[in-house]
C-alpha cells in the first residue's frame, strides 16, 4: 500500500510539472494562489486590462499586477490581494516625480465621476463616493469585502507618510 501511495505521489507530481511546464511562460512564484479563491490567474496583456478616468483625461492606461517600482514605472499597479472584478479592486499609480504619473490628477476627481475599468470582456463602470487622506500604513481600504467598488491610492506630495485614496462604487 505504501508503494501504491509513493508511486501515486511522484506520477502525479510530474504529471503535474508537466502541466504546468505546458503553459508556460506564466510566472507562478509571483502569485500566492491562496489569495484568488474565486478568481483564475491570467496573463495580461496590455489591451485587455486597463483603466479610464474621462475627467483627468486618462484613456486606456495597461493595468499590470503588483505594486512594486518596475511595475508602476510603466503600469497602473493592481493590488495582489484585491479582487480583478468582483469586490474590491485595488489600484495603485504615481502622481509625481516618475517617467509614468498616471495618478498625478486623481485630486481633482470628485464625488459623481466615473472610472471605467476594463478586464478582458469585462468592462464596469465606478461612480466616485469618497476622497480623503490616509497614512501610508493604514490598508483598511484593501478590504476584501463583497462590496463592487475600485480603490485608487498614491503618494501626496511632500507628504511621503500620507496618500490619497479614491474610492468609488459600481454604478451596476
Amino acid at each position: 500500500m505504501l508503494k501504491i501511495m509513493i508511486f501515486l505521489i511522484v506520477f502525479l507530481n510530474l504529471f503535474y510539472k508537466k502541466k504546468i511546464d505546458d503553459i508556460s511562460p506564466i510566472n507562478f512564484n509571483q502569485y500566492n494562489l491562496n489569495l484568488y479563491k474565486s478568481e483564475k490567474v491570467f496573463i495580461h496583456k496590455e489591451d485587455e486590462w486597463y483603466l479610464t478616468i474621462p475627467k483627468i483625461n486618462l484613456k486606456k492606461i495597461p493595468i499590470k499586477d503588483g505594486i512594486t517600482s518596475d511595475i508602476l514605472e510603466n503600469y497602473i499597479g493592481h493590488f495582489p490581494i484585491s479582487s480583478f472584478q468582483k469586490g474590491n479592486v485595488c489600484l495603485a499609480a504615481h502622481n509625481d516625480g516618475y517617467n509614468t504619473n498616471y495618478f498625478s490628477d486623481i485630486d481633482k476627481l470628485e464625488v459623481g465621476d466615473e472610472i471605467y475599468y476594463h478586464y478582458f470582456n469585462i468592462e464596469k463602470v465606478y461612480i466616485v463616493k469618497e476622497k480623503y487622506v490616509i497614512s501610508e500604513n493604514n490598508f483598511n481600504q484593501l478590504d476584501l469585502d463583497s462590496n463592487e467598488k475600485i480603490t485608487l491610492i498614491t503618494c501626496i506630495k511632500d507628504s511621503p507618510s500620507k496618500r490619497l485614496c479614491i474610492q468609488a462604487i459600481s454604478k451596476e
